[in-house]
């Protein structure tokens, strides 16, 4: 008797060892989970932050309020269920001999999670700073010289341009979204259109002058805010501001010195709402709705007509599988930034390399800017890192 009870609570015992996993499997299995968790929560809040900019454009388009929301850290709780159950039935052992009890043990663990998040809308300080002062010219020195597109800077971060000539006449040029048509051919004639054509000639000047990669700390013009110098007729120099002052970015091109003066991260959203204004009265019922100015097309290089600033489409419109961001609005779905995966040397007249709005479209780089401007100017609490924690 006492060796079958010996011989029972060994095999009970390894039974027990075969269901529990090894360590380094264990291991893996985590080490998987939290790298899905980490990505799935990277994409959550990459479509919550564009959704809510898209969202915002729709609304400037129409003329409606813009709302803005702080998306705080995730946090994932995860929760354990246990059930266990233990049985012992009877199996007789020769003839007439007396059953022996065979004990059967289970267990089962269940995870229950769902993650945690905090919406909610800014305090007034933090608005005011986030979406209603202009950007700082150390911003806009940042994208124009980590090789961002500098035509779509231009168009989406500068409300006003100024160009001084050799005889010290100054000329301002408006960039009023509201008078851009027809990608601002020659027959427009508006405030508008007229800023296109300047930003279009500032950077066909700036190509023709070599760069200066330095200036001339003692006989130059002291500059305040100075970007870059091309070719500039006399030597200048960057100057530090002075106490409590704030220099727009500036350019020296030849003779002629172009000052920026900078919108606000609120005024960019209204901006591309404007300009898709005139597109959404061009398009047809469930056609795509396109900005009447044009940039250059994303993965082409070397020349090439543009396309839209910015191009919104309605859900049946949309033939690709990845956007950057989605939204309902006014009870149908919208999309706009889709995978743009190409790199031409030239344009071509059809396939992956053609120059047209929809293989070269630039929207999701639109809204990359308008998000990573968002986060820069908010607090360090409002930008949080997302949290994966977990307990067993």
């Amino acid at each position: 008797m006492r060796t079958w009870v010996l011989m029972l609570a060994g095999a009970l015992a390894l039974a027990s060892c075969a269901s529990t996993p090894r360590t380094p499997d264990r291991r893996a299995a985590l080490a998987r989970q939290i790298a899905d968790d980490a990505a799935s929560f990277n994409e959550a809040y990459a479509q919550a932050v564009s959704g809510q900019i898209l969202l915002n454009i729709l609304r400037s388009r129409d003329r409606l309020p813009r709302y803005y929301l702080a998306t705080t850290g995730i946090s994932d709780n995860p929760s354990w269920t246990y059930s266990q159950g233990v049985g012992i039935g009877g199996l007789p052992l020769g003839g007439g001999g007396t059953p022996i009890g065979i004990g059967s043990i289970a267990a089962e663990r269940e995870q229950q999670t769902r993650p945690g998040y905090a919406v909610q809308p800014f305090d007034a300080p933090t608005l005011a700073r986030t979406a209603f002062e202009s950007t700082s010219t150390e911003t806009f020195a940042h994208y124009w010289r980590s090789g961002w597109p500098r035509d779509l800077l231009l168009l989406m971060m500068v409300e006003a341009i100024e160009s001084t000539d050799a005889n010290n006449h100054t000329y301002t040029f408006i960039n009023e979204a509201n008078t851009i048509f027809d990608d601002c051919v020659e027959a427009v004639q508006t405030e508008g259109c007229a800023f296109v054509r300047e930003v279009r000639g500032f950077l066909a000047a700036a190509s023709e002058h070599p760069r200066q990669r330095g200036y001339d700390a003692e006989r130059g013009r002291s500059v305040c805010g100075l970007i870059d110098a091309y070719g500039a007729a006399t030597p200048v120099r960057a100057a530090p501001p002075r106490e409590h002052e704030v220099c727009d970015p500036i350019f020296v091109v030849g003779d002629r010195t172009v000052r920026l003066r900078l919108r606000s991260l609120d005024d960019m959203i209204y901006y591309v709402g404007e300009l898709l204004r005139a597109g959404s009265m061009r398009a047809g019922a469930g056609q795509p709705i396109e900005a009447q100015v044009t940039v250059a097309a994303a993965g082409l290089r070397g020349g090439g007509r543009g396309v839209p600033l910015f191009r919104v489409l309605p859900e049946h419109a949309s033939a690709h599988g990845m956007y950057a961001a989605e939204v309902v609005y006014g009870g149908a779905r919208y999309r706009a930034g889709p995978a743009i995966g190409r790199s031409c040397g030239v344009e071509a007249s059809a396939g992956p390399c053609r120059d047209g709005a929809a293989e070269g479209d630039r929207s999701s780089s639109v809204l990359s800017l308008i998000a990573e401007i968002l986060a820069l100017n908010q607090s360090p609490e409002s930008i949080r890192a997302p949290q994966r924690l977990i307990a067993e």
